[in-house]
């Protein structure tokens, strides 16, 4: 109607269709703010179509940098993002492939072997976070190694386990082994994985397990709430320290109950003594 009638004013319109005046010149004027936003939007979007062609292997960051000097007012970081999503020109980010979980084994196929479990256990101290791998002989329960390093690692674990099994060999037990541990990734790490194969076997098993690692988490809060926590330990240097005393502690001067009350370090000798007979 307005088209056919240039002359008559909006005010005089809305009388006419018995409309509110504010509401028809709300719309007339956010029809022309959204043509506005189209238009801008459409230039904006070619803008960056054209540096993207220019530049194939540029992510939105570096386009947005690049479109700065070029379009006034500059388009914002995320706009160019999300037009670069519209026009299918982002570049795939690169997504760190994990490996598989590894299930854990039942007890029936575990294979033949002296079982020697190891895990790692988190501990805050006043100086950061840090981390105890312990390395413990089921057979006798001693505690044969504590590692305590910063961070987790494969090659932190690697010299764990090594380090404990060498308390073996230098008491004379070679027998090959099953090493026992949980999921982690510094466990299923190739590195790891190609030690525990030179020493026997490896499997993951869980706490729930009959004879899995629920034997190692006893010993994981020994270590902590008998051990660490009591000390008031303030840096890593500390825990090292300490951790030397905590193990002749644990295997000379603590009773276990499921060795009939003896000492594990005493039981881990009677083996020896037994296997050199053998």
């Amino acid at each position: 109607m307005l088209e056919d009638h240039p002359k008559l004013s909006l005010s005089k319109f809305a009388s006419e269709v018995e409309r509110p005046y504010h509401v028809l010149r709300d719309a007339r004027q956010n029809a022309e703010r959204s043509a506005q936003r189209t238009e801008r939007c459409q230039h904006v979007l070619e803008a960056v179509r054209l540096r993207a062609l220019e530049e194939p292997l540029s992510g939105y960051r570096l386009i947005y940098q690049a479109l700065q000097d070029v379009l006034r007012p500059a388009p914002g970081l995320h706009t160019v993002r999300r037009c670069m999503v519209e026009l299918k020109v982002q570049r795939p980010v690169p997504r760190k492939k994990r490996r598989p979980a590894v299930n854990p084994t039942p007890v029936v196929l575990w294979p033949a072997g002296r079982r020697i479990q190891i895990d790692a256990t988190r501990l805050r101290l006043p100086d950061g976070i840090c981390w105890a791998y312990l390395v413990l002989d089921v057979e006798s329960r001693a505690l044969l190694h504590i590692e305590v390093v910063r961070q987790l690692s494969a090659s932190s674990a690697v010299t764990a386990l090594q380090r404990g099994v060498h308390v073996l060999h230098h008491l004379g037990i070679h027998d090959p082994l099953l090493v026992m541990t949980d999921g982690g990734s510094d466990f299923t790490s190739g590195a790891f994985q190609a030690a525990c194969q030179e020493l026997g076997n490896w499997v993951r098993a869980k706490v729930s397990q009959k004879g899995g690692m629920g034997i190692l988490e006893r010993l994981n809060r020994t270590f902590k709430y008998d051990g660490v926590f009591r000390e008031e330990l303030t840096d890593i240097a500390q825990l090292r320290a300490f951790s030397t005393k905590f193990r002749d502690w644990y295997n000379s001067g603590r009773r276990h109950s499921s060795l009939g009350y003896a000492y594990p370090w005493v039981k881990l000798l009677a083996a020896t003594e037994s296997s050199n007979v053998a």
